[in-house]
């Protein structure tokens, strides 16, 4: 089962998880006896990103001979790539000895012996792949655009900050995890440094940004160790934010193409909404804290033997 955001987007109540179980589990029941059935899921993402952690899952069974059929609604909840899909259906599959089912294309390639050679189905599997990349071209240039605007788009807020509940385009502050973020940079203000306040976080056991969002709803994760901990590198990331100085930082990645990985974009084509909201931080107290961590940046630099510039470049 797979929907993407650009799914949820369209609303249709038919492509939902929830429909997609129930056709799925109503077809191996109708069609299958004495099978051990088992789900692959992954929520808000892309037909066209093989790395979705649901479908890895599925494949490692695969390839390890636990699965003997897949079954799905229709190909694109399984790849909207139509060359990749290709791959797999004509010869991928057919090696590992798979059947694969796909409910609403009337395919079975039980029925498709010696390959895919039948036109409809590579029509429809270009038609998903052209259908993916033009929804996603229309979805990119509607948030452009209200980026443009000064609108907040990003589906998460930033820590410290929650969607205001009156308008989803704009942040109020969440005062529970202001006052960690006010913390942090009072006690850097001080001298400290990343490593000590995450230390000191940690022992006085004060809530990380992903326990917030567990406990109000907004995620489920679960710790790789005991629990979640603070780290340096998460402290660094707050303290450069100019979030916390009611200042919206927008169009820092972008992708090369449709499912394709973020790229960090140069700061000089980041937009910035100045003023966009509430700050939590003072904005003298934030561009001293800059300073002083630049000039101990390119201390660390020297030492090291690395021209200021370069440090710079390197931060």
């Amino acid at each position: 089962m797979r929907l993407s955001k650009e799914d949820e987007r369209v609303k249709e109540e038919s492509g939902s998880i929830t429909m997609q179980r129930i056709l799925l589990k109503n077809y191996a029941a109708d069609h299958f006896t004495n099978y051990e059935l088992l789900e692959f899921c992954d929520d808000g993402y892309t037909g066209t990103n093989f790395e979705r952690p649901g479908i890895r899952k599925m494949l490692e069974k695969i390839k390890k001979g636990e699965i003997d059929c897949v079954i799905v609604k229709d190909f694109s909840r399984f790849a909207r790539d139509y060359i990749e899909l290709g791959s797999y259906l004509e010869q991928i599959f057919p090696f590992l000895g798979l059947r694969f089912i796909s409910i609403n294309d009337n395919y079975d390639s039980s029925n498709y012996q010696g390959g895919i050679a039948d036109i409809t189905i590579n029509f429809k599997n270009l038609l998903y792949d052209l259908y993916s990349k033009d929804l996603s071209g229309k979805v990119r240039s509607a948030l452009s655009i209200r980026k443009e605007k000064g609108q907040y788009v990003s589906a998460n807020s930033p820590f410290g900050y929650e969607k205001d509940p009156e308008d989803r385009h704009a942040l109020q502050i969440a005062e529970d995890e202001a006052e960690v973020v006010r913390r942090i940079f009072s006690l850097t203000a001080e001298g400290h440094t990343s490593s000590e306040i995450a230390k000191l976080l940690n022992e006085t056991e004060v809530k990380t940004p992903i326990e917030f969002k567990i406990e109000k709803g907004k995620t489920s994760r679960v710790p790789k160790g005991e629990k979640f901990f603070w780290s340096s590198s998460t402290i660094c990331q707050i303290l450069k934010n100019e979030v916390y100085i009611g200042n919206a930082v927008q169009k820092k990645y972008r992708k090369d193409f449709v499912g394709g990985r973020n790229h960090v974009t140069p700061p000089e084509n980041w937009l910035i909404t100045y003023g966009h909201h509430e700050p939590i931080i003072e904005k003298e107290l934030f561009d001293k804290i800059q300073e002083t961590r630049r000039k101990t940046r390119n201390l660390q630099c020297r030492h090291r033997g690395i021209h200021p510039k370069e440090c710079e470049e390197l931060k």
